[in-house]
Formats: C-alpha cells, structure tokens, sequence
C-alpha cells in the first residue's frame, strides 16, 4: 500500500507544517514515510507546496509526478505547477474560494471545491486553514478505509499526539481547526467524495 499526497498553497499557510504533522502522524502509526517540499526563496507568500509518500513498504521515490492519490490546494500561487502531481486517479480538494478555475490545470481525476480558507474565517482561524484541511482528509481517510477503497489507518490519536508536541499555546487553536475540519466533512460531503 502507498498513499502520495500533495498540499499546496502559498509561503506563511502552513502547508510544510500540515505535511510534517501529517508524516510525523503515519510514523506513528508504523508506515514508512517521506516528506519533500517545494518552496521559493520568499520568506512568506510565494509559492509552496509539500508531498507526503506514505507507504507499508519501503519508499524509493519521494515525490507525486502525475500520481497523487490526494492533492489539496489553498491558494492560486503556483497552481498550474502544482496541479502537475495529478493523474487519473487523483481525488483534488481545491478551495473554492482562493483558486479560480482550478479545471483549466486539472483536466483529469476527480475535482471537488471544499471552502477550506473560507470556513477557517468564519471560525476566526485564518491562519489554521492547512488544520482545517487536515481534519478534513483525515475524515475522508477513515470512510475510504470502511469503505475497502483504501487502506490506510492513521488513528486520530497519532494526529492528537502530533498536535500535543506543539506548544501550549498552539495546541487547542490546531485542535480546534482540526474538528472544524471534520465537521466541514461530515456535514457537507460524507459518501460523496468516494462515490
């Protein structure tokens, strides 16, 4: 089993911090893990985006060129080059709000615009939009694998634990982020995405 993912998203959003929670989080959980990001030399709002290889085996190739299974974006920043990672079988949450027109780049895979940016505003988060999205995949992950179409098991409290490691005062902001996430799930698009 291996599982790439790709976050992407603009200098000061967090998308290196979501990748390394979430390969600390599959460590955690006993799965072979590679984190690699992609960056410009901008210390905040230039283009970023990192990739996630988590696998049961161990990984000899450590990016998603045209085989992402996931590929969240949060901003327009670099988005053409970012979409590269998609393929066939690459499910893609886009924010709906901060990227335009994502299908002129992602002309194949599944694409589905979910508010990330939009609700972690309204839950005065702005900043924890990448959380937001994690919560999110994380719920999307625990239906694909009862569903049988995946088969990837990263309990909650390995993403707890991660989460835990920060400092204090970070930690009940990201948590919160967290369950907003998976509520943005369960409310708006359990069943839908896998169908």
């Amino acid at each position: 089993m291996k599982i790439k993912i790709r976050f992407s998203g603009r200098g000061g959003q967090g998308i290196k911090f979501v990748g390394s929670l979430v390969a600390k989080a599959a460590m955690k959980s006993d799965y072979y893990c590679t984190l690699s990001v992609d960056y410009t030399p901008s210390v905040r709002g230039g283009p970023i985006f990192s990739d996630v290889v988590i696998s049961t085996e161990p990984i000899a190739y450590i990016y998603c060129e045209n085989d992402a299974d996931i590929f969240i974006a949060l901003d327009e920043k670099n988005f053409g080059r970012a979409a590269e990672c998609v393929g066939d079988n690459t499910i893609c949450l886009i924010d709906s709000d901060t990227v335009t027109h994502p299908e002129n780049y992602i002309t194949s895979g599944s694409l589905y615009r979910i508010p990330f940016c939009r609700v972690a505003d309204e839950n005065n988060l702005p900043r924890l939009a990448n959380i937001v999205a994690l919560g999110f995949l994380s719920k999307f992950f625990e239906e694909a694998t009862q569903n049988g179409q995946l088969s990837l098991h990263i309990p909650e409290e390995h993403i707890f634990q991660v989460i835990d490691e920060m400092a204090p005062q970070f930690r009940e902001p990201n948590m919160k982020a967290f369950r907003i996430g998976q509520n943005l799930y369960l409310e708006r698009f359990t069943h839908q995405i896998m169908a």
